[in-house]
């Protein structure tokens, strides 16, 4: 009981009893709720995506003096992927002079909005601080490149330079937009992540919710067993009247409890309600990208109820991490991906939100070209 903060002996409570806690302050927006909507949607690839068996060369595409794909193809051996799997990506004014790169025949959706000029691919990218080779990146590297946990955490950051220690690049971004006037919230469809984590103070607290959303607020619990010996009882102002405003004097550390405790709340009530309504007008893949892309569409809908013009949104799809049946593996992957995306883009169309949003898809780390696994 001592090491909690409503206990602790040095930090006693000093509660303004008659007076409530004020309701947690958030920004309407500097062009209105609702109005002037973007969104960002961070799609995590979880476990180290195969990228060479996404977009790799396209055979016959480059010079004879420089052919990628006979290159690929000889190292890659056995996983290498054909003309047969894959969709060709023309490209001019390349580096390599190649004429195309091929596309894994699994992202039809990736193909159409590439070929509509709507999705680009950003190659050779990563979490090097500077140019290192073999000889000299364990020493000059500032993370661990081969650790998925270490990647991870980084890939999230990306704070190499470690500015910011603890934030991640979500909740910096949503820092900025909220600092210059706009209501920007976060929110992950996959657990707490460092990524949406941002400067103490300046943003509203990160959201996190299941892909089934929100459910009410001790609907069957406490508050109907003790409503026998108090017909009038509510949990709600219960939990509100125990933590009401302190005196300013009183334990740090339980008014920051007891800050968290009914912003939480608040935000729950808020949440709930706005999403209550809230409905898709596609079918969405029953996969678990696909509800949890169906629950970002849902949020987008109700941006006005939520008072918000800015959004960032983090989803992931585990199952990445692949050391066997790669040629299999990353097909039932693709086609999941593809299917869940499609359904996405439709109904952000639907919405008119289509131009103002951008989807991002990141991974920890990608494979070396010579393949780990078969």
């Amino acid at each position: 009981m001592l090491a909690t903060p409503e206990f602790h002996s040095t930090t006693p409570i000093k509660t303004v009893t008659d007076k409530a806690r004020p309701a947690a302050s958030e920004s309407t927006g500097g062009s209105g709720p609702g109005s002037d909507y973007k969104a960002i949607v961070y799609l995590f690839f979880d476990g180290g995506a195969d990228t060479f068996n996404m977009l790799p060369p396209y055979p016959g595409s480059c010079p004879a003096e420089n052919d990628l794909y006979a290159k690929y193809s000889a190292i890659r051996g056995n996983v290498a992927l054909t003309a047969a799997d894959m969709e060709a990506l023309s490209v001019t004014d390349h580096h390599s002079n190649c004429t195309a790169f091929g596309l894994h025949n699994s992202l039809e959706l990736l193909k159409e909005l590439y070929d509509n000029e709507t999705a680009l691919f950003v190659s050779n990218t990563g979490l090097l601080a500077k140019p290192v080779d073999k000889s000299n990146y364990r020493g000059e590297t500032p993370t661990q490149l081969f650790a998925h946990n270490a990647m991870q955490k980084e890939s999230k950051a990306l704070d190499l330079e470690r500015e910011v220690v603890g934030t991640g690049i979500i909740g910096r971004l949503a820092d900025a937009l909220n600092g210059d006037g706009y209501s920007c919230g976060t929110y992950s469809i996959a657990g707490n992540q460092i990524a949406l984590v941002g400067e103490p103070g300046n943003s509203p607290s990160p959201i996190v919710l299941s892909d089934s959303g929100l459910k009410a607020f001790d609907p069957q619990s406490s508050t109907e067993w003790l409503a026998k010996f108090s017909p009038n009882l509510d949990m709600t102002e219960i939990v509100n009247a125990v933590n009401n405003a302190t005196a300013a004097d009183s334990s740090f550390m339980a008014e920051t409890w007891s800050l968290k405790v009914t912003e939480a709340l608040e935000q729950h009530s808020s949440l709930y309600s706005a999403l209550e309504s809230a409905s898709t007008t596609n079918a969405f893949p029953t996969s678990g990208l696909g509800k949890k892309l169906s629950m970002v569409a849902k949020l987008m809908q109700k941006r006005a109820e939520r008072g918000k013009d800015r959004d960032i949104f983090y989803v992931s799809i585990g199952g990445w991490d692949m050391h066997s049946y790669v040629i299999d593996g990353l097909e039932s992957n693709f086609a999941t991906v593809d299917a869940a995306l499609d359904a996405f883009v439709k109904e952000v169309k639907d919405m008119g939100l289509w131009s103002d949003t951008t989807l991002m898809q990141f991974s920890e780390f990608a494979r070396t070209l010579d393949p780990n696994s078969g």
